[in-house]
């Protein structure tokens, strides 16, 4: 028990970002940073008025620091694009919170019997340049039997074939990350972002669980591809504007941009990657958004509408209505008071 609290104890130090002179702070000087070290160490154990203190600093519920670990995750396998300005607290308090989130949806999806084995793997194709990334993007279209049709939500598609989607409250340096827990992908995107960036990053860091890159294979660019032929295959594309355009309207694009829910910055790139517009014509259209707010303002507007991951929720109280889980348990599971689940349960 000592070990697990121990441990619990400094991982949600480090999901809150917090040294340990921070956290002897956040409890109003109730617990020494000295007493902090010796928690983390195993060396001796809080009383329970230490431990409640400790529990409010954190904002976490006083079960969390007794839950057995339940999920093994490498931690060398998440990928920053942007690490080295995101800052290493910040990445290691995302890779902790991640953690502790995965163990809360394993939990629940045990008690509940629910399989969710993922059942993709492509791993025997080497992606060696950028038609291979577009070839398996239409492989993992037909594999899900979505055609040419549009995607309406990525996170549900996702969510149904087994993959783990979390949401974190995060500034613009961080678009998303993706790992493995086990066998279950999980990717990991900024609820901040709009709805367009937030279903390119989807499948970004699915890609990154997906492909298998050869060595030298820029795997961002290659993810990229994958991500834009996935929301909207290039001969869809071609059948709405054409093979080869000197100039493309913007309201063409919105249009599109409407149904497929993805960015006219990423309609553009797509229709630069495939010569339907030339590159001059491509690097123009950037000028124009840098000299005019008004044009930047509109090509980078969201037009579809949001969509955010509940299945989670939805289990919990799945559970609860089959009185598998108390309410104290949901609340604790939600990270939500009981009057507030009291409040939101409303049984048929």
């Amino acid at each position: 028990m000592n070990t697990i609290f121990a441990q619990r104890l400094s991982n949600a130090r480090k999901i809150r970002c917090f040294s340990m002179r921070n956290l002897s702070e956040a409890t109003d000087g109730k617990v020494s940073p000295s007493a902090i070290e010796k928690y983390e160490k195993g060396k001796m154990m809080p009383s329970s008025t230490i431990m409640i203190a400790l529990s409010k600093a954190l904002k976490m519920p006083l079960d969390y620091f007794f839950r057995p670990f339940t999920v093994d995750i490498d931690f060398s396998n998440f990928e920053f694009r942007k690490a080295s300005s995101f800052g290493s607290k910040k990445v290691e308090s995302i890779k902790y919170a991640v953690c502790a989130e995965i163990e809360k949806y394993v939990e629940i999806e045990n008690i509940l019997g629910v399989d969710s084995n993922f059942p993709l793997n492509y791993d025997n194709v080497k992606v060696e340049q950028v038609d291979d990334a577009i070839l398996l993007a239409n492989r993992f279209r037909k594999d899900l039997n979505i055609g040419v049709d549009a995607i309406v939500s990525t996170v549900d598609l996702l969510e149904n074939i087994g993959v783990k989607i979390l949401e974190i409250e995060s500034d613009e340096k961080f678009s998303g990350t993706c790992t493995m827990a086990g066998k279950i992908p999980v990717i990991v995107v900024n609820s901040c972002m709009t709805s367009e960036q937030k279903r390119l990053t989807i499948f970004h860091e699915l890609g990154h669980i997906l492909l298998k890159c050869a060595d030298g294979v820029d795997k961002e660019k290659i993810c990229n591809v994958f991500a834009n032929e996935v929301l909207l295959p290039i001969a869809s594309f071609e059948k709405m504007i054409g093979k080869s355009r000197a100039d493309i309207s913007l309201i063409e694009l919105q249009a599109i941009q409407r149904e497929y829910g993805i960015s006219v910055d990423a309609l553009m790139t797509k229709a630069a990657q495939h010569n339907i517009i030339t590159k001059q014509r491509y690097a123009t259209f950037h000028k124009k958004k840098s000299a005019m707010l008004s044009f930047k303002q509109a090509v980078e507007s969201s037009l579809y509408p949001n969509e955010h991951t509940n299945r989670f929720e939805c289990l919990v109280y799945r559970a609860l209505a089959s009185e598998l889980i108390s309410f104290s348990k949901a609340a604790s599971l939600l990270g939500v008071s009981i009057d507030k689940v009291r409040d939101t349960l409303n049984l048929m």
